[in-house]
């Protein structure tokens, strides 16, 4: 059921300065949460356009392993979504997080 796995934020960060004095922000993570990634449908398209986002991906996992955070981080190939939507079916264990990929989501 699982296809991937993927990084949740700590709620902490740790905020240090570089050697050019600006501000450098670095995030621990909750790693190797189970996943499964699936297409979006034409109901979350409709959604998203309305809400002025775009919706690229769905993201089931455990409802107990979803902490609240803002973005996600695929672990296989590092992009980062920013979770836009969060979805729990009646009597169900598993949360849906509808994604939109952000631009230079590399880490």
């Amino acid at each position: 059921m699982w296809t991937k796995s993927i990084a949740f934020p700590m709620n902490g960060s740790d905020k240090s300065q570089d050697n050019d004095g600006f501000t450098k922000t670095e995030h621990e993570y909750i790693t190797g949460i189970p996943a499964s990634f699936a297409d979006v449908t034409r109901e979350d398209i409709l959604i998203a356009s309305q809400s002025g986002y775009t919706a690229n991906v769905n993201v089931d996992i455990l409802a107990c392993n979803y902490n609240g955070a803002d973005y996600l981080v695929d672990e296989g190939t590092g992009e980062r979504y920013d979770i836009k939507r969060s979805f729990k079916k009646n009597r169900s264990m598993i949360i849906s997080l509808t994604c939109e990929r952000r631009q230079r989501g590399k880490l």
